[in-house]
């Protein structure tokens, strides 16, 4: 057996069964899960091009005039991107680690131009990403 510590230990702070309980209440996964609708595919004919992420949750609107991303961004110029759903809805929806990176840094105070430069990523992959998170209801501008 190993040789126990002369050392003094001090219990924690807390009550330890409580905290126990707690986290695993926090962490409980629930009984039901609320289905997402079904991804729709894209094609040309629909005359919108194949989408180039994978956090599409909700199809866009079949809309013959939908705006690019680069029209989209202009009219949130200034705005902050702020993250509305809760943590345990995140963890339910398929997003890539783009995605996620991308709402790390959305914290309030960060734009979708400082998004571009910190994300070091492409432009346009950015606007695609962001748009699709703010159309999915996941983010919001402020």
């Amino acid at each position: 057996m190993g040789r126990r510590s002369e050392r003094p230990t001090t219990p924690p702070a807390f009550d330890v069964v409580q905290y126990a309980k707690d986290s695993d209440a926090a962490t409980a996964v629930p009984d039901f899960v609320v289905p997402l609708p079904p991804l729709r595919s894209f094609s040309i004919d629909d005359g919108v091009a194949e989408p180039r992420s994978q956090t599409r949750i909700v199809t866009r609107p079949s809309m013959r005039t939908t705006p690019s991303d680069e029209v989209w961004a202009s009219d949130r110029d200034g705005a902050a991107a702020v993250v509305v759903m809760a943590t345990n809805e995140l963890r339910r929806l398929p997003l890539d680690h783009r995605a996620g990176f991308l709402l790390s840094l959305m914290d309030g105070t960060t734009d979708l131009e400082t998004l571009v430069e910190l994300s070091t990523m492409s432009r346009a992959d950015v606007l695609t990403l962001v748009r699709d998170l703010f159309e999915s209801g996941v983010i919001r501008f402020r």
